[in-house]
This record gives structure tokens, C-alpha cells and sequence, in this order.
């Protein structure tokens, strides 16, 4: 199998031999796990060389500067030579022989250039089930993420087995002074090119820690204005979606931005494809 296993971390030591031993219960363990040091200041480089030293399956250690999640992910993509690439952070898991279910269904992967990514719903240990808005009925469809919404009801959180070569295309944007931006950056741009494979069967889990990324998002956006505006942007120029999505997310976008100070009002107007919103905005503005 030709695959990374990417975790990027940040002062997370004592949680990676957790996730290690989730990797070292694979009945098939013929992959490499590329770790991203993001700055840590903890243990973590010393706790990686312990399991180096008696891992069966390569492991291997970057360091960076601390630049956030997004970079780490341009770092990884960057470095790894093989086809395909999946992300599980530090505070997950694999489940037991995940493995096994990725090379069933790598063959249909790979000889449809038109995917991008198999997409795994993820799972959570304390709530009992997937987190997904509903049971996935379905074994197995190829769609994208507004098909999947709109035909099939199914929204959530899955974990992505992508394609390298498609990833190296998609870079994260950098913005300076900034360490987090929205992964659905990157996804929405392929999700509008590419589909994806969806399966029922998940392959990692993992809960929401009180330290983690998704519990501090609203003051990580704050922090982060630029990266937050264009998240935004991204939604609000998608003219898949309805338009009081598109509407939602100019609120936000428009208020990121003005957190920023980063564009001018006109270059602002200018980045908007469709004007709707815009309208909609100045109209209620004005009564």
C-alpha cells in the first residue's frame, strides 16, 4: 500500500503513543507515518525517537517553525513520495484493521481519475455512532460534498483518504502572522473539480478535546481574520448552494474582513462572483 499517514502536532507528546499503538493494531501495516512538529515545546521529538526505535512501519519526524495545521499539511504533501495520503490528528485513532477496508476499495479508487478522495465518516467512541447528522444508508456512492447534502441528506465530519497528486495542486494559502485557516479551504476547491468516494464504514475516531482546534474555532477565526474571510469567500462564491447560504456566509465574510483590514471596500465587492448578496446586505442596511 502506498500510503502516509500524516499527524500533524503541537506540544501533543503525550497523546502520540496512543496513536501509535492504534497504527501498530493494523493487520496490514504497510504504510509510512509522517509526523509535522509544529514548534512543539514538549517531549515530542524524544517521544517520537522512542517509537522509531521499535516501530515495525516507518516513522518519520519533521520539524518547523510554528505556523499552524494548514502549513504542516503543505509541509507533509511536500515530502511524502507515495500516492495517497490521509490525516489523523495527534487526539485520534485508527480503528482496529482500517487498513484492511482502505485496500478493499483502493482498486475502484484508482481507476477513476475523475476522485479525488474515498471519505470516511468519522466516529465517535462517546457518542456510540458516526458524526453525521443521520445513519449513512448507502455502502458505497460517488458524489460530492453538495450532491451528498442535497440528494442523500448526509452532512458531517469525515476523514479523507486523498490522492497525493491532487493535494500538490491545492496548497494551503499563507498569510503572515496567522497559524489557522479552515481545512474546507482546500476541500471546496477540489469538491468543485473532483468527486469523492463516500463510504458507511469509518476508519478513525476521535472526540473533541478542550485544548483542540474545533473547541477554540470561534477565537482561532478572530486571531485569524484573513484566513477566516476567505474561508468565507470560498462559500460565498460557490453558486452550488442556495442562496441563503451564500447570504450567511457574507455576513461573516464581511465581518472578517473588517477584522482584517486587509482589502479595500471595492476590492472586497470585486471578490464577490455573484452580486445577489450583496445587494441583499446593502438592503437591509438601509431600513
Amino acid at each position: 500500500m502506498n500510503l502516509t499517514i500524516f499527524t500533524p502536532t503541537f506540544n501533543r507528546a503525550h497523546l502520540l503513543p496512543n496513536l501509535y499503538r492504534s497504527l501498530q493494531k493494523q493487520s496490514v501495516r504497510n504504510f509510512e507515518w509522517l509526523i509535522v512538529d509544529d514548534g512543539s515545546r514538549d517531549d515530542t521529538k524524544d517521544t517520537i525517537k522512542a517509537l522509531q526505535e521499535k516501530s515495525d512501519f516507518p516513522i518519520t519526524y519533521i520539524y518547523q517553525q510554528n505556523q499552524g495545521k494548514h502549513i504542516a499539511i503543505n509541509t507533509a504533501v511536500k515530502q511524502t513520495l507515495n500516492d495517497f495520503f490521509l490525516i489523523i490528528d495527534s487526539d485520534d485513532e485508527m480503528i482496529e484493521n482500517s487498513s484492511d477496508i482502505i485496500w478493499e476499495i483502493l482498486p475502484s479508487f484508482l481507476k477513476n481519475q475523475n476522485i479525488a478522495a474515498v471519505c470516511f465518516p468519522r466516529y465517535s467512541d462517546n457518542e456510540k455512532k458516526t458524526k453525521t447528522n443521520k445513519k449513512i444508508e448507502f455502502n458505497q456512492i460517488i458524489s460530492n460534498s453538495i450532491t451528498l447534502k442535497n440528494e442523500y441528506g448526509v452532512t458531517g465530519e469525515f476523514d479523507y483518504l486523498f490522492k497525493t497528486d491532487i493535494l500538490k495542486q491545492y496548497p494551503f494559502p499563507y498569510f503572515a502572522g496567522e497559524k489557522f485557516i479552515k481545512e474546507s479551504v482546500i476541500y471546496k476547491r477540489i469538491d468543485r473539480v473532483y468527486k469523492n468516494i463516500y463510504v458507511n464504514h469509518s476508519i478513525v475516531k476521535g472526540e473533541y478535546l478542550e485544548d483542540g482546534l474545533s473547541s477554540n474555532f470561534r477565537k482561532l477565526s478572530e486571531n485569524n481574520p484573513k484566513g477566516s474571510a476567505l474561508a468565507y469567500l470560498e462559500t460565498v462564491n460557490d453558486d452550488r448552494l442556495n442562496f441563503d447560504e451564500r447570504k450567511e456566509a457574507f455576513k461573516n465574510y464581511w465581518y472578517f474582513e473588517n477584522l482584517s483590514k486587509q482589502n479595500s471596500i471595492l476590492k472586497r465587492l470585486l471578490s464577490i462572483k455573484n452580486k445577489d448578496v450583496i445587494f441583499d446586505f446593502i438592503l437591509k442596511k438601509l431600513k
